[in-house]
């Protein structure tokens, strides 16, 4: 049989794919391997993420894991399998901006707004505008010495609460609050050494987010010393996003299809009470002191 025609001059490739039209006719499985492989090609590659949860309680670091998570899962279409690595080492503000912008140590970060923006017009960190603990992490509670309780539950000013030292991480936004309030704080490098300068009197308060000081206080050393004041709130806006390297927009895209499905479907909110539903609400009558948010003139 020839597979050409008097009227029609045939080249080589279009011999090659006469002969293996003519092959799969007469074996019909051959074509079994190239179809395979034809659909594997569409699917779309795994995704690699790497997430640092470094410098913060471990309440937060358990459910903003399952956050990126989630996004993750709400955007397998169109994007496919991921693979989701969580690391918590600990580094200065400087290394971690130098490290995220260029994936060194991960491509994303969960953090307040603006504690790693830059004076630069290109940021390294590109925001995800989407809330993750619902403006509460700004909801502080003052933990202090049980034998100080009595002294912070007469407060009741702004101008009373600078009579007291705080104490902050060194890397930590909240320090641009306490400085336009004029209050006075003192650095510690982690929780941990936090908690261990707060029972030895260096500082006179340690202020955690309402979401996160139970747990916090709960597993330092020093949970039979310290306790959580009950009659004062301190307040700021510390809405916490998720950031993610600016040479990574393949990523960027993925979470914030994720994260907007789950915010609209319901499952955000449902990881959150999941996260913080038995969490301890302050005092309805407590005391709540605003910082402001920029320095007086």
């Amino acid at each position: 049989m020839s597979l050409s025609t008097p009227d029609m001059p045939v080249n080589f490739y279009t011999k090659m794919r006469r002969y293996i039209a003519a092959a799969m006719l007469i074996c019909p499985s051959l074509g079994v391997s190239e179809q395979n492989a034809n659909a594997a090609a569409s699917e779309p590659a795994s995704t690699e993420i790497t997430l640092w949860i470094g410098a913060m309680s471990e309440a937060r670091k358990a459910h903003e894991a399952s956050v990126i998570r989630l996004a993750l899962e709400r955007s397998r279409d169109p994007y496919g399998s991921y693979q989701l690595n969580v690391v918590d080492s600990t580094h200065s503000r400087p290394r971690t901006i130098r490290n995220l912008s260029k994936g060194h140590i991960a491509q994303v970060i969960t953090a307040p707004a603006r504690t790693y923006q830059v004076d630069s017009k290109t940021q390294p960190l590109i925001g995800i505008p989407i809330p993750l603990l619902k403006g509460l992490l700004g909801n502080r509670v003052a933990i202090v010495r049980r034998d100080r309780v009595a002294d912070f539950n007469n407060i009741k000013t702004l101008p009373q609460l600078r009579q007291f030292n705080a104490g902050l991480g060194a890397g930590w936004l909240d320090q641009d609050y306490f400085r336009n309030g004029k209050l006075t704080f003192t650095t510690g490098a982690d929780l941990p050494q936090l908690f261990n300068m707060l029972a030895h009197g260096r500082f006179d308060y340690l202020p955690l987010g309402m979401l996160e000081a139970d747990s916090a206080l709960a597993a330092s050393k020093y949970a039979s010393d310290l306790t959580i004041v009950e009659n004062l709130t301190i307040h700021y806006p510390l809405p916490v996003y998720a950031y993610v390297s600016h040479n990574r927009p393949d990523i960027i895209e993925r979470l914030t299809l994720g994260l907007t499905r789950a915010s609209k479907d319901g499952s955000l909110d449902a990881l959150f009470d999941q996260h913080y539903g038995q969490i301890k609400i302050p005092n309805l009558n407590a005391v709540s002191i605003e910082l402001p948010a920029t320095a007086p003139n």
